[in-house]
């Protein structure tokens, strides 16, 4: 399984309807088990969830609990989005509030990570009392790791400036090199930080066929166009190039995979063990954020 431990299931899916590229909604109660099963029988022993993607923490909770495994996974979820300008001590009771409903959902009273669901919220003044509430209940046991979901370089040095970290997500892929190029992930690595990859499918885009891609992306479609001529001349599917330019990564942890279906999952573990050459593929990379960032994308 050596090979495949890069590969972590991101559950956004089994509790909601998510990504650009999804015909098919928020993946049935039944085919959540199943998914899970099978990426338990793979050895794949982490599961990435959060309080806000919809009935996630409660399907992995049922799970665990009618499989007595409570030990298969390390799952990693994450604090609330606090809204407003101020940290304080209601939003303190609010996180911890949280993380206890977490715990109880998931049948967890150890839960591997505690992610800062919203970077900004760190930076905001009394933003420091959310990191200490979170090494706290890691002094507790409570927690294994703390960390921090980020989307920007900026936001790495910032991060690494002020605070100590365990774990940080953030998001990569075959078009997006910026926090490769910008030496952030060897910084991470430098500060002992365990780096999962989100976004490696951009939401499904990198998967779509081009002539399904919105032409809001038409700015971005001769590199959409290169990534899968690339692929071809490679004789690899999409799918292949860019789970293996992630998963060769060096500095990459974890690569995060949401999946709607077994069969996508399937589809997944077949080619998780390919590697490739990332510096063959510098020149797909575009550093425009308004299409690197979903939440910037106005379709």
């Amino acid at each position: 399984m050596g090979r495949m431990s890069k590969i972590s299931l991101g559950t956004v899916q089994l509790g909601m309807d998510y990504g650009i590229s999804n015909q098919l909604g928020k993946t049935k109660g039944s085919n959540a088990k199943e998914i899970l099963q099978y990426v338990l029988d793979q050895g794949i022993n982490v599961l990435d969830t959060a309080p806000s993607y919809g009935n996630s923490e409660d399907i992995i909770g049922d799970f665990i609990r009618n499989h007595s495994c409570d030990d298969c996974w390390r799952i990693i979820t994450k604090t609330p989005k606090f809204k407003g300008s101020v940290i304080g001590d209601k939003q303190i009771d609010e996180l911890f509030e949280s993380f206890k409903l977490s715990q109880n959902k998931l049948g967890k009273e150890n839960i591997y990570g505690l992610l800062v669901h919203e970077c900004g919220n760190i930076f905001s003044p009394g933003g420091e009392k959310i990191l200490d509430k979170m090494n706290q209940l890691k002094d507790s046991g409570f927690i294994k790791k703390v960390g921090v979901s980020v989307y920007s370089g900026e936001q790495i040095d910032h991060l690494l400036d002020n605070y100590a970290v365990d774990l940080v997500q953030l998001p990569i892929n075959i078009i997006d090199h910026r926090l490769l190029n910008g030496g952030h992930l060897s910084k991470l690595k430098q500060h002992g930080v365990e780096i999962h990859a989100r976004s490696v499918f951009l939401q499904g885009l990198l998967l779509m066929p081009l002539n399904s891609v919105h032409p809001w992306f038409n700015p971005i479609l001769r590199v959409l166009d290169e990534f899968h001529t690339k692929a071809k001349k490679l004789n690899m599917s999409t799918l292949q190039l860019a789970l293996g330019f992630v998963q060769s990564i060096n500095e990459v942890d974890k690569v995060i995979i949401g999946v709607n279906t077994l069969k996508q999952m399937h589809e997944v573990i077949n080619i998780a063990s390919v590697r490739i050459n990332i510096e063959e593929f510098s020149n797909l990379s575009i550093n425009d954020s308004t299409f690197l960032d979903p939440s910037n994308w106005k379709i």
